[in-house]
């Protein structure tokens, strides 16, 4: 068998006894030289089988150990995280990336917004997930016009619905969201902040809210781990009845 074939054969060894509770719902998998042992193939064989169920959402990577995450929670929608999780009866933990700042705009972000690049907007970007497990990146801009009031308690606090304090403040309320969605592989970077290997597919989330007249209420680009997420869409159907 080749070393590839020995990688994914204990890789779906694993996955079953994961999936049977083995292991727990989150108790930790035995050591690479346990494995090793067990299964009769090189602990290089082995760390890459856990890589893969590591890829697939099936364990998390804690302290050099590696514990089981099954059943897989997954996402759907785009939830406000905290309260998402909290619902799920997890602690969510959310943390500033990068502090909220008045930064000028980027060139893909000016055209979201169809502004000439440059203009200033407040731009901040947060981690969402639990203490064990990280779930998504989000960076989002927000014109200054409507979202500056709430520059100091976006940094105070990382949960802010800042979308909400517009709507109940400045009375401009969300409409309609614009997706636009693109699967691959994260960078270095969103790797290590995500704590995942980097064959973990991931899921690039650029979405647009906007408000009843088009006006771009703010724009989003969020990193997912693809294994937590799955995103359901609804679109009107229309029929052109024929005779």
């Amino acid at each position: 068998m080749t070393e590839d074939g020995k990688i994914g054969s204990l890789a779906d060894i694993l996955r079953e006894r994961i999936k049977k509770g083995d292991f727990g719902t989150s108790g930790r998998i035995p050591s690479v030289v346990q494995l090793s042992k067990e299964y009769t193939v090189s602990r290089a064989t082995v760390y890459q089988a856990l890589q893969l169920l590591q890829s697939d959402g099936l364990l998390i990577a804690r302290q050099n150990s590696f514990y089981v995450n099954y059943p897989i929670m997954r996402v759907t929608g785009a939830p406000l995280f905290d309260k998402y999780l909290s619902g799920q009866g997890l602690t969510p933990v959310t943390d500033n990336i990068i502090e909220p700042e008045i930064v000028p705009m980027p060139a893909d972000i000016a055209s979201m917004f169809g502004m000439q690049e440059g203009v200033h907007v407040i731009h901040r970007m947060r981690r969402h997930g639990t203490v064990d497990v990280p779930y998504r990146l989000a960076e989002n801009w927000y014109p200054v016009d409507l979202a500056g009031d709430y520059l100091e308690a976006m940094r105070q606090n990382p949960d802010l619905n800042v979308a909400g304090e517009i709507r109940k403040n400045k009375g401009v309320a969300i409409a309609k969201r614009y997706d636009d969605i693109t699967a691959r592989l994260p960078t270095a970077e969103e790797s290590k902040l995500l704590s995942i290997v980097r064959t973990t597919p991931i899921l690039d989330v650029r979405r647009k809210f906007v408000a009843e007249d088009e006006r771009v209420i703010f724009v989003s680009n969020q990193c997912l781990v693809g294994a937590f997420f799955q995103l359901t869409y609804e679109s009107p159907h229309h029929r052109k009845e024929t005779k």
